[in-house]
């Protein structure tokens, strides 16, 4: 609705006074008033993106012209173009013919900026000599938002399934603190590593609470790791993976395991690793059902070979790279 203010300006500014009959009966000329401002009510209804303006428009358009309302005229054929040359898309109607109103349709941005815009310059109320610096500003955020809507738009349409969503989600969060300590901002590899590695349910499911606590910006407390009962298999493993493995790759993957589980030494993360490589590889398990989610390993590889740890090494090679014998 209309506010007092903006309404007697209006009233003055477009002359309504002399085109209008006035009467000296207050509900006349209220009933009159309801009649004859265009927008004495308006409606706006609010899209996601630009573009999504247009198609909100043609749909109503052709949805009136379908449906024959007896209560609700529309008009389709007003201007659309603002005083700043930006396209507008709305329309005004008429109830019971008594009533005007008038819908406007925006996206998200364009109404913020049109807020602003409006106030700032349309309806600037003092003399201000610097106004055509302004406009040539706030025209210049316009073309900013609108940049900004494409590419918002771009990643609203992409389909992401709900792993890759959170893979992303954790590097985004996590690649500063991973930088810092790796002294280099080409990451690619080593998180792609780290998401070809560690893929069991409970992987996920920290990495998910991890993005959760950090988006809402709260302190996350970190998963602890058994790293108790060690066996001679898990000792041997993490003597080749140290003497085979470039430090550099396997400490890049410390630095982000280290984000979200307990784990603040590099040789406790490689004691970690080996325990975790030879879980997943299912050797010396007698129940499979232990290990859910996705394998590691193929489980045919061990079977042809006699040297276990060879075959770990070699598919670990697979999935993160860096063996020095490559």
């Amino acid at each position: 609705m209309k506010g007092v203010g903006s309404f007697r300006e209006k009233l003055y500014r477009k002359d309504y006074i002399k085109d209008w009959i006035i009467s000296e009966d207050i509900k006349e000329n209220q009933e009159l008033i309801a009649k004859k401002l265009p927008d004495l009510i308006g409606f706006r209804i609010t899209c996601f993106f630009w573009q999504d303006e247009k198609i909100i428009y043609n749909w109503l358009k052709s949805y009136y012209k379908v449906n024959n309302f007896k209560e609700i005229e529309l008009n389709f054929n007003g201007n659309q173009m603002q005083k700043n040359g930006h396209q507008i898309y709305k329309l005004s109607g008429m109830y019971k013919q008594t009533i005007c109103f008038e819908i406007q349709i925006k996206s998200i941005m364009h109404n913020m900026w049109g807020e602003v815009e409006h106030k700032t310059i349309y309806k600037n109320r003092n003399y201000d000599a610097n106004i055509s610096s302004k406009k040539a500003i706030t025209e210049g955020i316009f073309n900013i938002l609108q940049a900004s809507d494409k590419q918002l738009l771009s990643i609203f349409k992409e389909k992401y399934e709900e792993k890759q969503l959170l893979q992303a989600l954790f590097y985004e969060r996590t690649k500063q603190f991973v930088y810092d300590k790796c002294k280099t901002d080409i990451l690619a590899k080593h998180y792609s590593a780290y998401f070809n590695l560690f893929t069991r349910s409970e992987d996920l499911e920290v990495m998910k609470q991890y993005v959760a606590y950090s988006l809402l910006e709260q302190e996350f407390s970190r998963k602890e790791v058994e790293l108790n009962d060690l066996n001679s298999a898990i000792c041997e493993l993490k003597i080749r993976i140290k003497k085979e493995f470039r430090e550099y790759n396997l400490k890049c993957l410390f630095y982000i395991s280290e984000i979200i589980l307990m784990i603040d030494e590099f040789e406790a993360f490689l004691t970690y690793l080996s325990k975790y490589l030879i879980e997943q590889s299912g050797y010396g398990v007698v129940d499979e059902e232990e290990f859910e989610g996705e394998d590691v390993f193929d489980e045919d590889t061990f079977e042809e070979s006699d040297d276990y740890q060879e075959s770990i090494l070699v598919l670990l090679n697979q999935k993160i790279g860096g063996r020095k014998c490559e």
